[in-house]
């Protein structure tokens, strides 16, 4: 088998008269004479004048296989001739020959991109034969793999889902994929007469171009973002686009890649997602304001109903036979019952929402247990039931909201009461792995396990004939749920029916201390205190007293008066913020209960701001009344308010505020 001639491109520099140098130079010559006799090699073109070598590169790149350059290697400029032939043919094998018997120079040349280095003196037919076919093997296998990927990435591009688009360093379209041409609606041919630019939405060119100066001076390799383009049909259509920068052998740039990825219909969904969100907070902003309304609607007649019960039970304004104290408290827990409902559900609104916040402090667990149980004790006596607790050694405190943990522990054995005819509730605390733990067990009706997952939503009752054997609204598992995870607890289920329920309540043992600060600047009277003492006006000092009374509502201004005026408070009562600062200085009160909801422009918070900002007032302590409990109380004491009492208003919490500040 013939074998064709290897095609060379010789670049023979001669430089210097030294006899070692000619010697070295002429004996190179034989060499190339009797490879060239034996057909072994073909010289193309053998210049001394680089620039032509270059061109004949260009011009016949096909005709060559290998480039020897006749380098003496004096200085590291003539290592930059192998970076020009790389950029016109980056994978042509480069052969340095050479006088310099010097391993250094070989690293350094092929770190240059030299494939092979030849010194002139230690030379043959043989060497330079191995060599050349060295180079022209791994040339070819490195030409086939190339083909090969080259053809691979073809498939890519032509079969992509993704948009593809190669662009010059001017912006213009070099090629498209199907993908692209079927994203935008045009043909390939008509893409490739057009600059990507004159593609994309005209307010949203400028940041384009600047990403593309920074790809161009290296200042960032990539760059990705969602633009909005023009299909050919007119309609926009969104895309994320993802530029890069491809550079030649010489780190120069040659194209920008772009991928365009369609995500119109991500988009759309997205906008549909925010719409839908945008209403659904509308819809809770209506929610918290319609239960802000209906809880002030719903606590001012309440109020009226149980501070007229309650001065009828005290006889404050005559004696009643025991027909009538049988009536008064039926009116008076049945208002109860209805004020536990809006609590209830004004509460679960709340931490839904996202507003609730806990005052975490450090707790006896001793006195919290006893203080639930003294709670509950009187309705287990009346169904003969027996209530029984007890507390590991090692679990003398905890770290809790106070109020709800007592809530929680009250919604769990009250629950268990009423679901328990005959036998035993009993509550336990241990330190278990996860913290500290409430279990609460009852010998009742027991639940279904197939009813567990719907034991704690809202509203819900598991069998509806409960509802008339078993006052209740269902909210009181759910919202102790929902205060348990935000203490960072949970609270379990474990019951068998007919047999009786066992729910843990599970708190962990440093629970996260909330960042905002709420109830804690601010004592909140909003529970009765069975414990206050009634004032007898006799005893009292309440003859030097005087107390202004802003208040809107006639039944709650008529209790609230009545009984003040009673126990022997002077009281003035004014029902608008009008003339408000007047009545101040005329009156002189040494304590303002101030309702927050008033007729007219001006509110009580604007009232209560108003007076702080008098120097001569500023230390008469004001009461806020409100029904609202919707997070507003810490705006309260920021303005100026000493305490806040939650409407309706007992008996007990208004003589604890009486106690506090009057006495």
């Amino acid at each position: 088998m013939v074998c064709e001639p290897i095609k060379i491109l010789l670049f023979a520099e001669v430089k210097g008269e030294l006899k070692d140098y000619q010697a070295n130079l002429n004996h190179f010559e034989e060499i190339l004479e009797q490879a060239s006799r034996n057909q072994f090699i073909s010289i193309v073109e053998r210049n001394s004048d680089f620039e032509k070598i270059l061109l004949a590169l260009q011009t016949q790149p096909q005709s060559i296989d290998v480039v020897l350059l006749n380098l003496p290697l004096n200085n590291v400029y003539e290592l930059e001739l192998l970076n020009q032939i790389h950029a016109l043919k980056a994978n042509i094998p480069i052969i340095i020959v050479s006088n310099q018997n010097n391993y250094d120079l070989f690293e350094v040349a092929v770190a240059a991109g030299a494939d092979d280095y030849l010194i002139k003196s230690e030379m043959n037919l043989q060497l330079l034969r191995h060599s050349l076919l060295r180079m022209v093997k791994q040339h070819n296998q490195t030409s086939r793999q190339y083909l090969q990927r080259e053809a691979q990435f073809r498939v890519i591009f032509e079969r992509s889902s993704i948009g593809i688009a190669l662009i010059d360093t001017k912006g213009g379209i070099i090629d498209v994929n199907p993908a692209l041409s079927q994203i935008l609606g045009y043909e390939r041919e008509e893409l490739c007469s057009k600059k990507l630019i004159d593609l994309i939405c005209e307010d949203q060119i400028t940041i384009e171009i600047k990403l593309k100066y920074k790809l161009v001076t290296k200042t960032q390799e990539r760059f990705e973002l969602e633009r909005q383009f023009l299909h050919k049909d007119g309609q926009l259509i969104w895309a994320h686009i993802s530029v890069s920068l491809v550079t030649d052998t010489t780190k120069e740039p040659t194209f920008f890649l772009a991928m365009i990825e369609d995500i119109t219909e991500r988009k759309q969904t997205e906008l549909k997602l925010k719409e839908t969100k945008e209403a659904a907070e509308a819809a809770s902003r209506a929610k918290s304001a319609f239960l802000a309304t209906m809880s002030h609607e719903l606590r001012t007649p309440l109020n009226a109903i149980m501070g007229l019960s309650q001065l009828l039970q005290q006889e404050v304004v005559g004696s009643l036979n025991e027909k009538q104290h049988e009536y008064v408290n039926c009116i008076y827990t049945s208002g109860e019952h209805l004020l536990a409902l809006i609590n209830d559900i004004l509460d679960l609104s709340k931490i839904e929402a996202g507003r609730e916040e806990l005052s975490l402090i450090s707790l006896s667990t001793l006195d919290i247990v006893r203080n639930v149980i003294s709670t509950v004790q009187e309705s287990a006596r009346a169904k003969n039931l027996q209530l029984t607790h007890s507390i590991d050694d090692n679990v003398e405190t905890l770290i809790a909201d106070e109020r709800r943990l007592k809530q929680m522990l009250l919604n769990l054995l009250t629950n268990a009461i009423k679901f328990t005819q005959v036998g035993t509730v009993s509550l336990e605390v241990k330190q278990v792995e996860q913290g500290i733990a409430f279990i609460v067990t009852d010998t009742g009706i027991g639940i279904e396990t197939s009813n567990f997952k719907s034991l704690f939503e809202p509203f819900r009752q598991l069998d509806n004939r409960l509802n008339r054997q078993y006052e209740g609204t269902g909210l009181g598992l759910a919202l102790t749920l929902k205060l348990a995870r935000l203490h960072g607890g949970d609270l379990t289920v474990e019951s068998t029916l007919g047999v009786g329920s066992r729910f843990s309540l599970l708190l962990p043992a440093q629970p996260q201390q909330s960042s905002e600060t709420s109830d804690t600047n601010l004592p909140i009277i909003s529970e009765q205190d069975s414990n206050t003492t009634f004032v007898d006006p006799s005893t009292s000092s309440a003859l030097s007293k005087r107390i202004l009374l802003v208040e809107d509502d006639e039944h709650t201004a008529i209790l609230m008066q009545d009984y003040l005026q009673t126990i022997g408070y002077e009281v003035e009562l004014i029902i608008t913020g009008e003339k408000f600062l007047a009545r101040v200085h005329t009156f002189k009160p040494d304590l303002i209960l101030l309702d927050v909801h008033l007729p007219g422009d001006i509110n009580g918070l604007d009232l209560l701001i108003n007076l702080k900002q008098q120097e001569d007032l500023q230390e008469i302590p004001i009461v806020m009344m409100t029904p609202m409990g919707m997070g507003d109380r810490e705006r309260f004491v920021q303005s100026g308010a000493v305490d806040c009492l939650n409407k309706p208003i007992g008996i007990f919490q208004l003589e604890s505020v009486l106690v506090k500040y009057l006495s």
